[in-house]
């Protein structure tokens, strides 16, 4: 396999309101069957709370001194040489969908694109960085689908400002949910959908024919179940972290109230993957059934989430596989299990390997 990728060690740096994570590969060998990527370098670095907000810089000179930490460039760690980064912009702060255009793919024009967007998107054009790109479909009809994708200039530009503040030199700027695809997506023939339940945030991302065809933010996170511990147990949040790793969705003698709390809470989460796949199928035409449901992020592993949604929700769950292209045989057990955490990281990584400007 020969890599003509002209940034040489760029390296994925996934962006979140509660900590900075970054991935950076190495091509396999010319002359090896294996075509999977190594892992170079994998870190991340905590960041207190009110540092980034719902996908907002807040306090952008103390984010910066955090990516300092993270690059190795502040005297800790191990330092990361090369400037060319892709990174993530926050789902929140994000628009994705497909659209269907009544025009050939080879006359479609950057201003079609604009005259669709603007039925669609949730903010002024004028004000949006817009990006999209054709999905092939298998049977031909007289309609083109099209991916786009939209974030706030002010949102894009002070990512931008970030990385540049530090040396960086970003390569794209990549809505989450596609990162996240890249490392979790590879059954071309499958419809699918994503469920990644984070500390702050949690989002679907439906797929069908091996790309990606919505992606929302649902209200459901880990922050939510510790709020809701601490209000209604009276207990201290360390407390209520704990009990939510220790118990997960089971019943506790420890706190008679705990499972009655966490249950209500699952049961807003099914509502809320129910409404998102109903909206899907209602509005995004020739649609196909879902026929399973991938988890990643840092909740993902919460003991007993998965058969409960399964159950519940009567469609197939499964833990994603994000190292699907990734040698993991050198991996230590403690990188093995921040797979379901690093997916978008790994995904922005695979990008800067593969094709940076153009994915």
């Amino acid at each position: 396999m020969f890599n003509n990728n002209p940034f040489e060690g760029a390296f994925g740096l996934d962006i979140g309101d509660l900590s900075l994570k970054l991935v950076q590969l190495s091509s396999p060998s010319t002359f090896s069957y294996d075509h999977r990527y190594k892992i170079e370098h994998m870190t991340s670095i905590t960041l207190p709370p009110g540092y980034i907000v719902n996908g907002e810089i807040q306090q952008p000179e103390m984010v910066r001194h955090k990516l300092l930490q993270l690059l190795g460039k502040s005297g800790h760690g191990e330092k990361i040489n090369s400037p060319w980064v892709v990174a993530d912009l926050p789902e929140p702060k994000t628009f994705l969908t497909s659209i269907e255009i009544d025009i050939p793919p080879e006359q479609i024009t950057q201003e079609d694109i604009e005259y669709q967007c603007q039925k669609h998107l949730p903010f002024d054009l004028q004000e949006a960085y817009l990006d999209w790109q054709i999905i092939p479909l298998h049977e031909k009809t007289r309609f083109t689908r099209v991916l786009i994708g939209a974030t706030p200039k002010t949102i894009a530009d002070s990512y931008t400002y970030l990385l540049e503040s530090v040396g960086l030199q970003p390569v794209a700027l990549e809505v989450e949910s596609l990162a996240i695809a890249r490392s979790l997506i590879n059954e071309e023939n499958v419809a699918g959908a994503i469920l990644d339940i984070g500390a702050t945030r949690s989002s679907v991302i439906i797929y069908d024919a091996g790309g990606v065809r919505f992606s929302t933010t649902i209200n459901f996170s880990g922050e939510i179940i510790n709020m809701a511990l601490i209000q209604q147990l009276k207990i201290t949040y360390d407390e209520a972290e704990d009990l939510k790793i220790k118990n997960g969705i089971n019943y506790t003698k420890e706190k008679s109230d705990y499972l009655k709390i966490i249950d209500e809470l699952i049961n807003n989460l099914i509502i809320e993957i129910k409404k998102t796949i109903i909206y899907y199928h209602d509005h995004y035409p020739q649609t196909t059934p879902i026929e399973q449901v991938e988890l990643c992020g840092g909740m993902a592993m919460m003991q007993n989430l998965l058969p409960t949604l399964a159950r519940r929700l009567k469609i197939k769950f499964k833990l994603g596989n994000a190292w699907k292209n990734i040698k993991t045989e050198k991996l230590t057990d403690s990188q093995k299990n921040r797979e379901l955490t690093m997916v978008s990281a790994t995904g922005l990584a695979l990008r800067a390997m593969i094709n940076p400007y153009n994915d």
